[in-house]
């Protein structure tokens, strides 16, 4: 039996036979065409993009009928990227220059930027080198006239291996007896992982080799909570499995069952919970997995939605009215922009490379520098808000209270002017920030006395703390909620917030723990905001303890040290004390353990 560790997405427990998938339809070899074979490859090129754009629209129709309009905008951007300008320009110049295939040269121009994109080191940067890489692959099959694979008459339950799937492939995966995916790269933020979420079909990616170690036909087990496969398991491990999917299985269905009742613990704390949501369509979905609000809605999908130009002032007040709307007096969080960098397919935010963007020009700070697209956004949320109440806006990677000035400055000298042409808009928004950088949270004292509300994106938060890459595979095993010292900033952000009296929710992954969230429930918060599939998970768990009962079980010193393995080990022991044995392996299980 072999264990491999990667990163789980769409959480849920799949059995099955492995059906490895390979890329190597998609080689290609250098061939001289000659001066008489130029026009003839240019024009073979321009039909394989023509017909890559045509299946790739018959796909967004498919996501679109199957998971909604908002999911299927993900394939808009794969036109574009085809319709880019570099792209298609760097490639006819290859074939002119080199009198080469058409194969070829397109190989190498995809090649070069995939390289640019890599060398920046961004996350945004990795999934649109992702979505490039998808769309690259899909030409190149074109040209060598190679056929899709098709699922549609598979007899037997499977678990698909590869190397890398893009969300064009997850689509495909839609079927029956497909069980689950793994593969060699990826992550939880990607679109391939929208998708995925969105199908409510498990993975798990970032395995690095599991399309060498695996052979189609070896049994498969796919954790996603754990991010685990199990190849060729032992019958212990597989009859393991095949219990806890069935308790998963039934313990989810249970779990919908309950989620109009009140999320109030046995001893009588109520949490508010809320959704994380990248698209306004999300929110229906939200609201039926018992969401009391939105507690994040990420705009920047909504430029990507619209890239390479800009959405209009009109076309962020219509999204914002249009949302609210559906939420009526449930409160909407709308996050302004938190892009950075040099787009890609996205012309406006073009600049010089940064050495380490992910630290770089991003956030507010992107607003402040670029301030005709923050006034527009700005403007249409003011609009917005002044219609509907349930409005509340949060400013992105702010790192202190000056920079929180000069956000308020500048936002007030966009009210001056609205005032000044008599456009109506709300005078007194709530205001919050997204404490994720490190001297935020040290300054969250200071920023709770000028601010109305607190999210905790728990994500950045900690990788910044810890000085580390989660996607580093060399250092991914400090990522550590428990450690000790992240466990005290957070009681310091909890506590400066209640001590001014200003609403305080936690917006990162940690929220749609079981685990994790009873620790941050412990350290005093009472709303947390997560994807809209964990919600009742989180839901039912905040039904089954007592909260009382856990602080006497971890006690306060048990929390802050001295290593994050010893509180792990405390709350995981008590919250085995506390829920049934079924309760325990669906909504804790094993992958608290890492």
């Amino acid at each position: 039996m072999k264990a491999l560790k990667g990163i789980g997405v769409a959480n849920g427990i799949a059995i099955g036979k492995a059906l490895l998938i390979l890329d190597e339809d998609t080689v290609v070899f250098d061939e001289v065409v000659g001066d008489s074979g130029v026009e003839r490859e240019i024009e073979a090129f321009r039909s394989a993009v023509d017909m890559a754009k045509s299946q790739i629209r018959a796909i967004k129709d498919r996501v679109k009928d199957k998971i909604g309009e908002e999911h299927a905008f993900i394939f808009d951007t794969h036109i574009l990227l085809l319709e880019d300008r570099t792209l298609v320009n760097e490639t006819v110049n290859y074939i002119t220059k080199n009198k080469c295939n058409a194969a070829w040269a397109f190989s190498e121009v995809l090649m070069n930027l995939l390289k640019e994109f890599s060398a920046l080191g961004d996350s945004y940067f990795v999934e649109r080198g992702n979505d490039l890489k998808d769309v690259g692959k899909r030409v190149l099959k074109i040209l060598r006239g190679a056929k899709e694979f098709g699922f549609t008459n598979l007899q037997n339950d499977v678990i698909i291996i590869g190397s890398d799937f893009g969300p064009s492939n997850i689509t495909r995966f839609d079927k029956p007896h497909i069980k689950g995916f793994a593969s060699d790269v990826g992550a939880q933020t990607t679109h391939t992982a929208i998708i995925a979420k969105a199908l409510e079909l498990p993975a798990v990616v970032g395995l690095h080799d599991v399309s060498k170690r695996v052979n189609s036909g070896d049994t498969i087990i796919l954790d996603s909570f754990a991010g685990k496969v199990f190849v060729n398991p032992n019958t212990e491990t597989l009859e393991k499995y095949q219990k806890l999917m069935t308790i998963y299985d039934e313990e989810k269905a249970g779990y919908r069952k309950e989620i109009r009742k009140p999320a109030v613990s046995l001893d009588g704390l109520e949490i508010e919970l809320l959704a994380n949501i990248e698209l306004p369509n999300e929110a229906d979905g939200a609201l039926e997995n018992g969401a009391q609000g939105i507690g994040l809605y990420r705009t920047e999908f909504l430029f990507l939605k619209h890239s390479p130009e800009l959405p209009t002032e009109a076309i962020h007040y219509e999204t914002y009215c249009e949302l609210a709307e559906k939420l009526g007096d449930r409160p909407l969080t709308i996050r302004t922009l938190d892009l950075g960098g040099d787009k890609f397919f996205h012309r406006t935010f073009r600049r010089e490379k940064e050495a380490n963007p992910v630290m770089g020009l991003r956030g507010v700070r992107l607003c402040l520098a670029r301030s005709d697209i923050f006034r527009d956004q700005l403007r249409a949320v003011l609009r917005a808000a002044h219609k509907y109440r349930n409005i509340r806006i949060m400013f992105p990677l702010l790192s202190g209270v000056k920079e929180w000035h000069s956000v308020k400055a500048y936002m007030h000298k966009v009210m001056d002017e609205m005032r000044e042409e008599g456009t109506e808009f709300r005078e007194d928004p709530k205001l919050g920030a997204m404490i994720e950088v490190p001297s935020a949270a040290m300054v969250s004292d200071f920023l709770a006395a000028e601010m109305d509300f607190f999210s905790i994106g728990t994500n950045d938060l900690l990788q910044y703390f810890l000085a580390i890459d989660r996607a580093n595979d060399d250092v991914s095993y400090l990522y550590d909620p428990f450690h000790p010292g992240f466990v005290r900033l957070l009681s310091f952000i909890i506590e400066a917030a209640n001590r001014h009296g200003i609403d305080v929710s936690c917006c990162g992954e940690m929220a749609s723990s079981p685990l994790y969230a009873s620790l941050l429930i412990k350290l005093g918060l009472r709303r947390l905001s997560m994807n809209p599939a964990s919600l009742p998970i989180i839901h039912h768990m905040i039904r089954s303890l007592d909260f009382v009962k856990l602080e006497n079980l971890v006690p306060a010193t048990e929390s802050v040290g001295p290593t994050g393995p010893k509180t792990r080990a405390a709350f995981r022991e008590a919250l085995k004390t506390m829920l049934t044995a079924n309760d325990y392996q669906s909504l804790i299980g094993e992958y608290a353990d890492d």
